[in-house]
């Protein structure tokens, strides 16, 4: 027997009053000498005795009705009694990652085996990106109907959601076993924590995985050309077929040998706007991610303020015109150079219709500018820095509202630059000839305290080469030496060219655009699959999220070691099932019948 609200309990020190009372009205008679007490008539014996019987059946009764108050008040109730049945829930993975041949089918088979073996109750949930209750807890063949109706889909994996979905179906069963069926892929492990109640017992069953998955990762279409990135997610080369154009009419095919880990990619023409889509065969892998759709439109040029510094200036020479350079890869934009007063005379509004800033000078620039950089990144736009002799740290956190401020230490140091993350799209144009990028000789940089930002290269000396920070609905880029030639000898390499424009087109391209999305965002009545989908009257492409193209797994005991488990929700739970289980038996209400009861037995007897 337990008591919802124990503290109630104390009111039976209460019991105290009618023993006191009982003590306090005890006839007591004193004794007093009286020669003739054979003149007083005898008092039977037995009428005393009764007298002393109906008094201990009064205070029994008074102390009944006190302990039998204070009960009720505490609300009792026997653990177990109801919801006794033990629960199963069931989490089958439907992501992207289990559309590979065979792999779905075996989640099937062991899904189906733990139905038929749960004991009480059971629940089925399908998960992804989301996490979907396809049975509530109940019958085993509910279960069993809704499983044969799964598929694989093209979603992530997001095992937080499950997770949490799990949670909330076991807060009204006393015994939960959950069991995971999935192929153990890494990179559901996300930002979001992994939380499990410690009163579940959690069993995960191993669907298997591949070795070998082709996926296309990116597909870009700017003024007239398409870039299409495919990469092998394998540890052996593998060959497959591209096509890229409409999707119901693709007007380039290629094949490709792409080496194993590594990405190839491909320029095209792209279509006239409208829908444009990428496919590869792939058997072996993953079906969902062979293809990747955008949406190419007909747009003014994206608009690029160069800030050069005050009158007079020559900044920014080499850059303008490595913007401007012809070439497959170079975006069409509209390069606007300025000095720093034509740029602090420029309302905010006017700043925030461009696409990006190059900032090459703080010379001439009011700190009052900085509203102006507030705009742009509000309407997603982004900064690139280069670090110089007209550059001051100072005025550079004010106007671009660095928390904390730069700490720079200018420092005379010979190195090269060396790229951390080739993957990175600035550095996408040298992935397998990066060795391009250290042919440069860099002389003189700026030593950054990077700890607020993220290091995309270095330079050969250890310190921060090019870094990278969110800013509002845009980003910063920070390149920690010169694009002038004042402490290096860059632009003069064929390397510069590239990496200017990738540089620009990659802080510059609107996080808020709009053209596309993946599968776990988009909206209710929207299938979660790749395609063209028509939203609110616009052409909207939806991808899949290529991080689920990852053929990284966990062991079964790697798996349940990144789950954490919480005692405070566990607690929770139990608090809310013992208030179902209390409300659903109603002891209190006998407690108070049978008070009352007690109460009728001592008036009775208290008026004979």
């Amino acid at each position: 027997m337990r008591f919802l609200a124990p503290l109630f309990l104390a009111g039976a020190a209460l019991v105290a009053v009618p023993i006191v009372l009982h003590l306090l009205r005890r006839d007591v008679a004193e004794q007093v000498p009286f020669p003739a007490v054979r003149l007083l008539r005898a008092t039977p014996l037995e009428r005393s005795r009764n007298r002393r019987l109906r008094d201990l059946v009064l205070l029994a009764a008074r102390i009944a009705a006190l302990l039998l108050l204070a009960a009720a008040f505490g609300r009792p109730f026997r653990p177990g009694a109801s919801g006794t049945a033990p629960l199963t829930i069931i989490a089958i993975d439907r992501s992207l990652s289990m559309s590979a041949p065979g792999r779905f089918q075996r989640a099937v088979d062991l899904a189906r085996a733990e139905i038929e073996h749960a004991p009480g109750r059971v629940a089925l949930i399908a998960f992804d990106d989301r996490a979907e209750v396809a049975t509530s807890p109940g019958l085993a063949s509910d279960a069993r109907s809704a499983l044969a109706a799964l598929s694989p889909g093209a979603g992530g994996t997001r095992y937080a959601a499950v997770l949490d979905r799990a949670a909330d179906l076991s807060d009204s069963a006393a015994a939960v076993r959950l069991v995971i069926v999935s192929d153990l892929q890494r990179a559901g492990f996300d930002a979001a924590p992994a939380l499990l109640p410690a009163g579940i017992d959690l069993q995960v069953r191993d669907a298997g995985g591949t070795r070998s998955n082709l996926a296309v990762e990116a597909l870009d279409v700017h003024g007239g050309h398409a870039r299409v990135a495919v990469r092998n997610f394998g540890s052996l080369p593998a060959s497959t077929t591209l096509s890229v154009g409409a999707p119901s009419h693709p007007s380039f095919t290629r094949t490709l040998e792409v080496g194993a880990g590594s990405s190839v990619d491909v320029n095209v023409d792209a279509s006239p706007p409208g829908p444009v889509l990428a496919s590869i065969a792939d058997a072996a892998g993953y079906a969902a991610d062979n293809e990747r759709f955008a949406v190419a439109r007909a747009r003014d040029l994206p608009r690029i303020l160069v800030v050069t510094g005050g009158p007079g200036s020559t900044g920014g020479f080499y850059l303008t015109r490595a913007l401007r350079a012809a070439g497959d890869r170079a975006p069409e934009i509209d390069v606007r150079p300025l000095t720093g007063p034509e740029f602090a005379a420029l309302a905010p509004v006017d700043v925030a219709q461009a696409a990006g800033v190059v900032l090459l000078s703080t010379h001439a620039i009011p700190r009052h500018a900085g509203a102006a950089f507030r705009a742009l990144f509000a309407a997603g736009g982004g900064v690139f820095v280069a670090a110089g002799p007209e550059v001051d740290a100072s005025i550079l956190s004010d106007l671009l509202g660095l928390e904390p401020a730069l700490a720079v230490d200018e420092e005379q140091r010979h190195g090269v630059l060396a790229v951390s993350d080739v993957r990175h799209p600035v550095f996408r144009p040298f992935e397998g000839v990066s060795a391009n990028l250290t042919q440069a000789a860099f002389e003189r940089e700026w030593r950054i305290d990077a700890a607020s930002w993220t290091t995309i290269a270095t330079f050969t000396s250890g310190s921060a080469a090019l870094l990278e920070r969110a800013a509002g609905n845009g980003r910063v880029l920070l390149f920690a030496s010169d694009v002038d030639r004042h402490w290096n000898d860059f632009p003069l390499h064929a390397a510069f060219v590239p990496f200017v424009q990738e540089a620009i087109r990659y802080v510059s391209a609107r996080t808020q655009d709009g053209d596309s999305m993946l599968t776990g965002d988009v909206p209710d009545g929207i299938p979660a699959r790749p395609g063209v989908v028509t939203i609110r009257g616009r052409l909207r492409a939806v991808n899949t999220d290529v991080r689920e193209s990852a053929i990284d797994r966990m062991t079964p005991e790697e798996f349940a070691a990144a789950i954490t488990r919480t005692s405070a929700h566990h607690a929770a739970t139990e608090a809310r099932r013992a208030n179902e289980q209390e409300a659903a038996q109603g002891l209190w209400r006998y407690g108070l019948a049978l008070m009352l009861m007690t109460l009728v037995v001592e008036a009775f007897v208290a008026a004979r």
